[in-house]
């Protein structure tokens, strides 16, 4: 739920607390949030960016989309590249850039007086996609020198062919580096549009060069739980919990639109709402 109330995934938070420390421990992580639509990736991904940041690291985002998926070459990294150079790291990110990176900062020309970039634009003449690769690659390894960098990308099962060649890559470098890549996707649609994110998940899972955090459904307890929170006791009718359950299949999306739905009709009167009208 949008309502930071995060039920039922105590576990898959506390397998990313322990990746984000073999990160700050300069071993690299690559790691994939799994799981079907409304199933709290996004709210996942919101705790750990809070659990990242609250432990000094540089979090960024981008994100993959649909239908725009193989047109543009590392659209989520380029979102996620802009981001962090406009953010409070800024200089050491350009001066990154710049140094390790041209093909990437040439790609932000705001961040860059005119003559600077006709420079930029005469030196990486006929880059590569490979060059872009690595260079990228570099440049993060070197950022993660000063500070520990997360990188959230959603939505990886319309990534890019570009994009991906960047994850294999930071996946295999063996350079230490305190840097962790959070994908998040969904498994249907990774099948549906036999993306080529499959077989490289696999084989990084295989190799050990990435984990995997599967959101499941949540239980009846943890519904209970959700709704317990929200309501004062005795409020509820006997076996609401076990109703929301069922209809909801355990789809914590589900679940909050039904009790959001209820409570705007007035049905039911969530607890922070008492005694203040």
């Amino acid at each position: 739920g949008e309502n930071g109330k995060l039920v039922g995934r105590a576990n898959a938070l506390g397998d990313l607390r322990r990746y984000l420390d073999h990160a700050l421990s300069a071993r690299r992580q690559v790691i994939f949030v799994v799981g079907e639509p409304g199933i709290g990736k996004t709210s996942v991904a919101d705790a750990f960016q809070r659990l990242s940041t609250a432990a000094d690291c540089a979090v960024t985002r981008g994100q993959s989309v649909e239908g725009f998926g193989g047109k543009e070459p590392y659209y989520p990294l380029l979102e996620a590249v802009g981001q962090l150079a406009r953010g409070t790291r800024r200089t050491l990110v350009v001066d990154t850039l710049a140094t390790y990176a041209p093909t990437w900062l040439i790609q932000f020309p705001s961040l860059m007086r005119p003559e600077q970039y006709a420079a930029l634009q005469r030196e990486i003449l006929g880059a590569t996609r490979e060059r872009m690769v690595r260079e990228l690659c570099e440049a993060l390894e070197v950022i993660t020198q000063t500070v520990p960098l997360v990188l959230i990308l959603e939505d990886l099962h319309w990534v890019d062919p570009s994009t991906l060649d960047v994850i294999s890559a930071i996946a295999r470098r063996r350079e230490p580096a305190r840097l962790l890549v959070l994908g998040t996707l969904r498994p249907a649609e990774l099948i549906l549009s036999d993306s080529p994110l499959k077989a490289l998940k696999q084989d990084l899972l295989v190799h050990r060069l990435s984990h995997e955090v599967v959101l499941e459904r949540l239980q009846e307890a943890d519904v209970a739980a959700y709704v317990a929170a929200g309501f004062a006791p005795g409020e509820l009718p006997a076996g609401f919990a076990e109703l929301i359950y069922r209809h909801s299949d355990g789809n914590p999306l589900f679940m909050t639109a039904m009790i959001d739905h209820l409570a705007q009709r007035r049905v039911l009167v969530p607890a922070d709402v008492h005694g203040s009208g």
